[in-house]
């Protein structure tokens, strides 16, 4: 009897421990891995907000490469994520609910089988004397009493797979080409017209492709709150630069009718008229060959230039990840 009753003292203690000790552990986790990749912030981010890009470099798909995988991609990228399904990595989504260009992806990841639960995944882009430090992290809450106790191994647990798969996403992403661009034939254009609804900003020059970024995100979600579709192609007016470093311009989706504006965002029209255009290849960080060619056979043909210069995006780069296919048509109105 004294030794059943001793097992049974031995017993509740050992279940007081483990519903005790859960009490002063964190109720949260957070797991990170950091790397350095050697190519500029604008194509690493544009990798990895790139779903269709998943496949290639995720180190759970890797281990299971005949799960079931559906990309979903949004103009906007908010709303945009995948939806996996297997027999080994089970079921789940992630979905990317917030980002900051070149800066920052927020995705909620929603773990559905075999076991229901949800977390964040973070991921955060810096540059650096390499090219882009990143760091992906993946963080989230803990329920008492048993996850608890499994977050003391968390970071242990998913060392291998982070470490993994930012091996792979940096082989991938170095893998890209450097940044480069040419011009397309310079000639003289009849600029057809159009009309649109767009964003006026100043930013500093450093900044205009996140801001860029983040004001089509806002036209693309005005434009779902009223139903309409865009009617050709994204466009962007660069105005003045008024103050040394910096400049404004618009961003703009043109539509096949006037809607109604709000403070931030107003209807424009680009006039019918006669131009110099040439097309651009490459990365949009490559453009300035292109005005400098526009420039200098304006110069060489003693043109006259009454208007501002715009370009239109002809390529999506969320479907075309090859960037030397990018094209992007670049006007200068003259008289």
């Amino acid at each position: 009897m004294k030794f059943l009753k001793w097992l049974g003292i031995i017993l509740a203690s050992i279940i007081a421990l483990i519903l005790i000790i859960p009490l002063f552990l964190p109720s949260s986790f957070h797991v990170e891995r950091s790397t350095e990749i050697e190519r500029a912030p604008e194509i690493v981010f544009q990798t990895a907000v790139d779903m269709n890009q998943r496949t290639k470099w995720d180190p759970w798909l890797e281990m299971e490469p005949d799960a079931e995988v559906k990309v979903e991609m949004t103009p906007e990228i908010i709303g945009s994520g995948y939806h996996w399904k297997g027999m080994e990595i089970g079921e789940g989504k992630m979905t990317i609910k917030e980002f900051v260009p070149n800066e920052l992806i927020k995705s909620d990841i929603e773990f559905i089988a075999p076991r229901s639960s949800s977390a964040l995944v973070i991921w955060n882009f810096e540059k650096s004397d390499k090219g882009t430090k990143v760091t992906w992290a993946f963080e989230g809450d803990l329920s008492y009493p048993i996850e608890k106790w499994m977050g003391l191994f968390m970071d242990m647990m998913l060392s291998e797979p982070f470490e993994k798969g930012l091996n792979n996403f940096k082989e991938l992403v170095e893998s890209k080409p450097e940044m480069t661009g040419r011009t397309g034939d310079i000639s003289e254009s009849q600029f057809e017209g159009l009309i649109g609804v767009a964003i006026k900003e100043k930013c500093e020059i450093s900044q205009i492709s996140s801001k860029m970024m983040e004001m089509y995100s806002s036209l693309m979600k005005y434009l779902k709150e009223y139903d309409q579709e865009i009617a050709g192609f994204p466009f962007t007016i660069y105005h003045t630069m008024e103050e040394e470093g910096f400049i404004t311009f618009e961003c703009g989706l043109p539509v096949s009718k006037k809607l109604e504006e709000n403070d931030k965002i107003k209807s424009i029209e680009l006039s019918a008229g006669k131009t110099i255009m040439a097309s651009h290849f490459g990365h949009y960080t490559t453009l300035k060959l292109t005005y400098e060619a526009i420039q200098k056979y304006i110069e060489e043909n003693n043109l006259e230039v009454i208007g501002a210069p715009f370009e239109i995006y002809v390529t999506d780069p969320i479907q075309e990840p090859d960037q030397s296919k990018w094209e992007t048509k670049v006007y200068f109105p003259i008289k």
